[in-house]
């Protein structure tokens, strides 16, 4: 037990998180636990997660995808545009949009792994290129409705609980299992790692890198897809709120953005301790530059914790430490 504790320790912070937040939030506003405003919570907490879903693989990896907004806002568009809303054309549009974020991640995991390209410009550049190109496709005009099945997705029910918290949750389980019990996510934690010695041990680092990129895309155009139905309509801009909030959910989680550790289920408590401090800040009277402000701070602080500088220097205290035990005792 003790070792599962240790093991685990930095994802049972995050759901110790959620609780307290909980208890806060309730106690400045008492209808906070009603069973409605839960289920609120959760189908909002489940739109972060599902974006933070491909996140998640690709900073284990020792990467990050900044591309995800404008993944997530083409999905949108395009599927009122080419499902004009009627429910029967999804059977081919679903699919062909979700290859298409897969495509989307291709390009960026080859541009990292191949050419080399740091991450951070490789995916910024490919989403400004997306913003650009949905943009000139669009004219920037309205869109048609969103098809009545995808509404049922985001804001449907079976019995008490909602649909899309159902498919998060099955979302969940195949990370589970893809990061716990398979050979690729054993290597997306060695890529991490170190990928220079993942290469010398036999890991594909190339095929590992650019199948992370392609689950974020997929994953990305998922997010958008239900997130059309939520809004009822597709608008430009309504992935740019997810670009921070994907990566803080993963650093919440426990995950350290260097790459190398983490894991989804901490992830699904950042994105529940994001949603519950969305929904704390009008009960504080603070407006929603707060939460940006709480973004950047755990990102930074993360990455502080995270980085060689402050290992080097935990270990240079440990080591004055027993150096001064040792001069007492003799």
């Amino acid at each position: 037990m003790s070792g599962f504790v240790a093991r685990n320790r930095l994802i049972l912070l995050a759901y110790a998180g959620v609780a307290v937040l909980l208890l806060i939030t309730a106690l400045f506003s008492p209808g906070f636990l009603a069973p409605s405003n839960l289920r609120s919570t959760l189908v909002l907490a489940a739109f972060v997660g599902i974006v933070a879903f491909g996140q998640t693989f690709v900073i284990i990896g020792g990467g990050i995808d900044l591309s995800i907004p404008w993944v997530l806002n083409c999905a949108a568009l395009l599927l009122t545009l080419m499902a004009g809303g009627q429910d029967v054309a999804l059977i081919w549009v679903i699919p062909l949009l979700l290859a298409g974020g897969a495509a989307i991640g291709f390009v960026n995991g080859a541009g990292v792994a191949l050419f080399g390209v740091p991450p951070i410009i490789m995916t910024l550049a490919v989403n400004v290129i997306l913003q650009g190109l949905i943009l000139v496709y669009t004219g920037g005009s309205p869109t048609p409705s969103t098809p009545a099945l995808i509404k049922y997705l985001a804001v449907g029910r079976v019995g008490p609980i909602p649909v899309i918290v159902l498919i998060w949750a099955a979302l969940a389980l195949l990370a589970t299992v893809l990061l716990s019990k398979s050979a690729f996510g054993r290597h997306v934690y060695a890529l991490g790692t170190s990928a220079t010695v993942a290469e010398f041990s036999g890991v594909p680092t190339a095929r590992t890198t650019i199948l992370t990129y392609m689950i974020s895309g997929a994953t990305a155009a998922l997010a958008g897809i239900l997130l059309t139905g939520y809004s009822g309509v597709a608008y430009l801009g309504m992935g740019d709120a997810y670009l921070f909030t994907s990566v803080a959910a993963v650093a919440i989680g426990g995950a350290s953005i260097l790459g190398g550790s983490g894991h989804y289920l901490g992830t699904v408590a950042g994105a529940l301790v994001l949603t519950i401090l969305t929904g704390l800040l009008p009960a504080l009277n603070l407006s929603n530059g707060a939460l940006l402000v709480v973004y950047g701070a755990v990102i930074l602080v993360t990455v502080s914790i995270s980085s060689e500088t402050w290992g080097e220097l935990f270990r240079h205290l440990r080591a004055s430490a027993r150096s001064r035990q040792g001069e007492t005792s003799g």
